[in-house]
């Protein structure tokens, strides 16, 4: 039809038509673009991982350590030994006991441990240093007759939960409710509040408790404005926390991260410390420590409150969850509309 000669019904066929038509290419230019950051971000991220790589294989203060464990000699570094933060064997080689150790008469530091069996848990602390995101070290292959032996030399170092990965929180209830982990937020599972907001857009926030978090962005506070706080609440579930993991942006570092923090969860208020540096920009799972005796706490709401600034770009807890019951829901509402503050949320400073 010549537009000249068309009736007014078939213009506006052809002007829908040709509105379709570019909302059609528009999301298909939409998709090409996000599939593009997509890979950016993947080959921003390996270069990162490459870059944290090279920094820490060739850090000239990575002090050598010689070993004796039960009387096999053993050579590695002192970052290795001290990678399962919180541990007994990092605890060990923290530089604040050397006078304690026992050494031979080669001045090597003597563990009285099977070598077989620690030569595993070495061997994996070594690779845990080369893991990526993508690429998990391998748990040690024990035999059947050593495994009884080797559970106890783990649980001894302290390292049972390094070694025996534990389930993210966030990973499990997106499994559990079919949802995508970075989309916890849109879905009502989680809500973030941060004190101020000099990073993503609010509505990206939930991304930094997805599977890949952030890279080249984070959530932060607003730069000066301290302390940073950051709040998250889980509306559906009560949370009983073990660990917590902090990756932060290595290009604002040092800088922008503190290195000191206060977490609540429930009434529990705890002192918390990492020294972030661009090589260590990675926390690995930091142990909570009770601050009172008895079962650990349940809570919905956990708040960290930083010293100065904070640049986060995937943050990580890991412990149970238990569903929130009808009478969870109606008991928290009926709190928070008169007290202004949730159950299990201790009052935040």
């Amino acid at each position: 039809v010549k537009l000249g000669e068309a009736s007014y019904e078939e213009l506006g066929n052809m002007l829908t038509k040709r509105v379709n038509e570019d909302l059609r290419q528009k999301d298909l230019r939409l998709q090409e673009i996000e599939a593009e950051e997509k890979a950016i971000d993947a080959r921003l991220i390996a270069y990162q991982e490459m870059e944290a790589k090279i920094l820490s294989m060739s850090n000239g203060d990575d002090e050598v350590i010689e070993l004796n464990v039960g009387g096999t000699p053993m050579t590695t570094t002192r970052e290795t030994l001290c990678l399962a933060e919180g541990s007994l064997l990092a605890g060990m080689f923290s530089g604040n006991f050397e006078s304690g150790h026992k050494k031979d008469k080669e001045g090597r530091v003597f563990l009285d441990l099977d070598p077989p069996i620690f030569t595993k848990v070495l061997s994996y602390l070594r690779l845990s240093r080369l893991a990526t995101s993508d690429i998990l070290p391998p748990l040690p292959v024990v035999p059947q007759d050593l495994s009884a032996e080797y559970a106890m030399t783990v649980k001894y170092l302290g390292m049972e939960a390094f070694m025996q990965p534990m389930p993210s929180i966030f990973e499990t209830i997106a499994k559990q409710e079919n949802v995508p982990q970075d989309k916890l937020r849109t879905h009502g599972f989680v809500e973030i509040t941060l004190s101020t907001n000099g990073g993503v857009p609010e509505c990206e926030h939930e991304q930094v408790v997805g599977p890949r978090g952030f890279t080249g962005r984070s959530v932060e506070n607003s730069f000066g404005c301290y302390p940073g706080e950051l709040t998250i609440r889980f509306p559906k579930h009560w949370v009983s926390l073990e660990f917590m993991e902090i990756r932060a942006r290595p290009e604002k570092l040092p800088a922008h991260m503190s290195n000191d923090w206060t977490f609540t969860h429930g009434d529990e208020k705890i002192k918390m410390h990492f020294e972030f540096s661009r090589t260590n920009h990675i926390t690995g799972k930091l142990p909570i420590p009770k601050a009172t005796k008895g079962p650990r706490p349940s809570a919905d709401v956990f708040h960290w409150k930083f010293t100065n600034d904070y640049c986060i770009e995937r943050l990580d807890l890991f412990g149970t969850i238990t569903p929130k019951t009808d009478f969870d829901s109606d008991l928290q509402q009926l709190a928070t509309g008169s007290a202004g503050v949730g159950v299990g949320g201790a009052g935040l400073e």
